[in-house]
């Protein structure tokens, strides 16, 4: 069962992270585009800096985060950690595991009921020559967060498991 979920977790990150690249590819080519038309035209895209940060950025930034927290890559200091007892590592990983799911669990919570508001209120943002809907951008956020949230209560009954630790901390190859 475990198995399964892990699969439709890992295929579902992936998408996330393929909607984040391309939204990425989107963003460079939407403001290539802009400087180009802005230099050799004379005649600037109305929308380029409203959608780079109403809709591109958000993309880039937060669809990454579920695959990071599935395959445990986010940044971590392991300084301290290293001299410690496995018991103790096992410790700190169920508890900061338990840590980032309540801090999860809060900011998908609080951005669901903001993106809920502004898509009630019809958020735009005023553009030269009119408006831009932005409100559908704000469910990017509690869509990321409940995915890392997912990926981070799979961890937890993992590392909760039997030899569960030694089976998710395996030693890796320093970076060149």
């Amino acid at each position: 069962m475990l198995d399964r979920i892990d699969r439709v977790l890992e295929w579902w990150s992936r998408a996330l992270l393929a909607l984040a690249i391309l939204a990425g590819l989107a963003m460079m080519i939407h403001v290539t585009v802009d400087v180009f038309a802005r230099t050799a035209l004379n005649s600037p895209l109305r929308q380029t800096n409203q959608m780079v940060a109403a809709y591109y950025m958000i993309a880039v930034a937060f669809l990454p985060i579920a695959l990071l927290g599935k395959h445990d890559d986010h940044i971590s200091a392991d300084v301290f950690t290293t001299m410690m007892k496995p018991w103790m590592r096992h410790f700190f990983a169920v508890f900061t595991t338990l840590l980032g799911m309540a801090y999860m669990a809060v900011f998908t919570w609080q951005s669901w009921i903001s993106a809920g508001r502004r898509m009630g209120q019809g958020e735009v943002l005023e553009i030269s020559g009119g408006y831009m809907i932005v409100w559908p951008g704000r469910w990017l956020l509690p869509i990321a967060g409940a995915s890392l949230f997912l990926c981070l209560a799979l961890r937890l009954v993992r590392l909760l498991m039997p030899g569960g630790y030694e089976a998710l901390h395996h030693p890796r190859i320093p970076d060149a």
